[in-house]
């Protein structure tokens, strides 16, 4: 019980934490992956190497699309229509700007692309350590300089949405506001796990102190810190030690061993209440036991 209450308290917080600081992601964890499994790791990042948002043309194009969907989606009249475009064409400016600024260090960010792509294909390369290293010091610098680059692109998609809804009327706005999609997303990515993982925590964190499908909750908490284990792999090279992480899902595993929930938690009522509606089932597990 104690384990139960501790551990959940600690997804509760995590969770919450989360949920409360709005700015939380995943990817880190994923481009730090070490070991066999991170390839599969580095396919969940939402667009990973930048490749969607620093594609200048595409992103004007999409931009241009948005604003006619604004129009027609809010039914902007001619004078909202041409706030539009001149929104459309100052986040334009703002683009070029940024691009103009960079591209000399974007050339050189897509040439260490090249060069790492060239180096992994060498087989040789990947058995002696100094080549090794000079791979993995490529990549750091590389991405040092992709992380600020995409911080202040998605500031601009994010403004660019906000001023584009805020030409709407109190009126038009009930009809609800229109998203702009984020460049090369997938299914699955870095993106839609930052929205769910925090609500898991939280989930799963409160079913543990209240002892509400504590086996299922424990299980799905001990899933969740496999992966993160897997993304630093025991024994891999430069991977992190994930001591903890280990000890709790371990923990987790032997709560849901004994149920631990039917111990001062709401699954000692549903336990009560599954044998007063179901005597014939629980007899016949107490006879094959």
């Amino acid at each position: 019980m104690a384990l139960r209450l501790v551990i959940g308290w600690h997804f509760y917080r995590e969770g919450a934490d989360k949920i409360a600081a709005g700015n939380w992601t995943s990817a880190g964890f994923m481009r730090v992956a070490k070991g066999p499994l991170t390839p599969v790791f580095h396919w969940f990042l939402y667009d990973g190497q930048g490749l969607a948002r620093l594609d200048k043309e595409a992103t004007l194009d999409a931009w241009d699309q948005y604003r006619q969907r604004i129009v027609d989606h809010y039914r902007l009249d001619e004078k909202q229509a041409e706030q539009a475009q001149r929104v459309f064409d100052t986040r334009k400016g703002q683009l070029e700007w940024f691009f103009d600024s960079n591209q000399s260090e974007i050339d050189q960010y897509y040439n260490g692309l090249e060069r790492v792509a060239k180096y992994n294909r060498e087989r040789g390369r990947a058995q002696v350590a100094s080549l090794r290293d000079q791979i993995h010091q490529i990549e750091r610098e590389a991405y040092g300089k992709l992380i600020p680059w995409l911080a202040s692109i998605d500031s601009m998609w994010e403004g660019y949405e906000s001023d584009m809804n805020a030409l709407a009327t109190d009126e038009q706005a009930r009809r609800g506001r229109l998203a702009l999609p984020a460049p090369g997303r997938k299914l699955l990515d870095t993106k839609f796990i930052d929205v769910v993982i925090p609500y898991f925590d939280v989930i799963v964190g409160a079913f543990l102190i209240l002892g509400f499908c504590t086996r299922l909750s424990a299980l799905a908490a001990a899933g969740f810190l496999a992966s993160i284990i897997a993304t630093q792999w025991p024994g891999a090279e430069g991977a992190e030690a994930t001591n903890y992480q280990q000890i709790e899902m371990v923990a987790l595993l032997v709560i849901a061993a004994v149920g631990a929930g039917r111990f001062a938690g709401l699954d000692y009522f549903v336990y009560l209440l599954w044998r007063r509606c179901c005597p014939s089932i629980q007899k016949k597990q107490e006879n094959k036991s």
